[in-house]
């Protein structure tokens, strides 16, 4: 037997890490990622993080707020958000202050929350809310057509290819404030929603102002302010449009047809409180007034939760980071002017012949190819096209027969993890 010399070992150590890391990373588990065992960690490598946080009128800012800004920075460290939504940013209302800009909000996050290779954070803002992106930013947009009462931060999520099979459309909103059922304020938070149905039913649909490719993945998050009725909230949810005249019939919004879906995290993942804003001595009772809605259609959701750093335990603000008083207002225990919400996203993959969106291949999509078959030009996936040369045909069907009613469609190449096992063992048999 040959003898088995010290560079020897060391080669064969660097390949089975090599194979143990791609084994990890193929189902999606990071070896590298700093796990520190809490509610805070992403169950998978390519979950998506999405947080939004009403930040309280630029108080992120160390020449604000030095004792805010410091929490700030280590609540952004410790969830490490791939997509940050911010509300009230730019204080219009201080004497003497200049409003905060989008070219703040970057600079900040990459003082505080530098990116891998010297890469920026990508900031667009609208109004008071600021998408920030680890990825780049593409269909910006400030507000919707027709509009709702108040600016927006909307916007396309290029993400990289490689790991996701989609991108990611994001409207951020900061509804108008207070005022009961029917009253003033009540009526512009109900034209906000409006509005936000009947743009993605025009997200939805070739044409005119917006456009998505089928099946793009979508959340409409931020500060609403539901204080009033809860018909602005019902409406982003079912798609009934209150002011028809105005913004159109109703249109359920997802892909799907369906409703959209409240993730309605709870504090800190476990319990039953999931308030995210709560003053006692306001008079004024605790409430959810902050809000991740999603298509669920063509997103699962791993990890969720409203970070709450007064409800943690010693050894989880320890593990993470995080000090009690992170996410209150100075050092009250009764006192969350607004709470971080976060949810972790998985991209479905639809396949092709998936018109529906149903999350399988049946005879319902051949029933939408038989209805669209012999459309020459403009056709749209949702109406039969599976190869996106923008007509219906036979060679559509061939797709929708390959992928129907077989798990084949799905499983015919290996799984990345059964690909770098076999490799693994190609390498040590070699």
């Amino acid at each position: 037997m040959p003898r088995i010399t010290q560079a020897d070992t060391l080669v064969l150590r660097s390949v089975w890490l090599a194979c143990l890391t791609g084994f990890a990373l193929a189902w999606g588990v990071d070896p590298c990622s700093a796990q520190t065992g809490t509610f805070i960690d992403r169950q998978l490598a390519t979950d998506l993080r999405v947080m939004t946080y009403n930040v309280l009128w630029d108080s992120i800012f160390p020449d604000r707020d030095a004792t805010k800004a410091a929490k700030f920075s280590r609540v952004i460290n410790s969830l490490n958000p791939d997509l940050l939504n911010l509300q009230e940013i730019g204080d219009p209302f201080t004497p003497g202050w200049t409003p905060k800009t989008a070219t703040d909000v970057r600079n900040l996050l990459n003082t505080i929350a530098p990116l891998d290779g010297g890469a920026s954070w990508n900031v667009h803002k609208g109004s008071d809310g600021v998408i920030a992106s680890k990825y780049p930013l593409t269909l910006t947009r400030t507000n919707t057509n027709p509009t709702g009462d108040k600016s927006q931060a909307i916007a396309l999520v290029d993400l990289p290819n490689a790991q996701y099979s989609a991108d990611f459309y994001l409207m951020n909103n900061h509804y108008k404030c207070c005022g009961d059922e029917g009253s003033t304020e009540d009526g512009q938070r109900q034209k906000q929603s409006d509005a936000i149905v009947n743009w993605l039913r025009d997200a939805r649909n070739p044409g005119e102002f917006v456009s998505l490719a089928s099946g793009t993945p979508f959340a409409v998050v931020g500060d609403l302010n539901i204080v009033g009725g809860l018909q602005p909230l019902n409406t982003l949810l079912d798609g009934n449009i209150f002011d028809q005249a105005t913004y159109g019939n109703d249109s359920p919004p997802d892909w799907n047809g369906t409703n959209l879906t409240d993730a309605r995290p709870v504090h800190n993942s476990t319990g039953s409180s999931f308030y995210t804003w709560r003053q006692d001595s306001s008079g004024f009772p605790a409430g959810q007034l902050d809000f991740i809605i999603y298509s669920d259609s063509a997103l699962d959701v791993g990890r969720k939760f409203v970070l709450n750093t007064v409800a943690m335990s010693a050894a989880q603000r320890s593990a993470t980071g995080l000090q009690q008083f992170d996410t209150a207002q100075g050092t009250s225990t009764t006192y969350f002017d607004h709470l971080p919400v976060v949810v972790d996203f998985r991209i479905f993959n639809f396949a092709t012949s998936d018109f529906n969106f149903s999350r399988g291949v049946d005879g319902s999509d051949l029933a939408i190819w038989q209805t669209g078959f012999g459309t020459l030009s403009g056709a749209t996936r949702s109406g039969g096209d599976t190869d996106g040369d923008g007509d219906v045909d036979g060679r559509d069907f061939l797709v929708w027969q390959r992928q129907s009613n077989s798990a084949s469609a799905f499983t015919a190449i290996p799984e990345p993890a059964s690909l770098v096992l076999l490799s693994c063992i190609i390498a040590f048999s070699a």
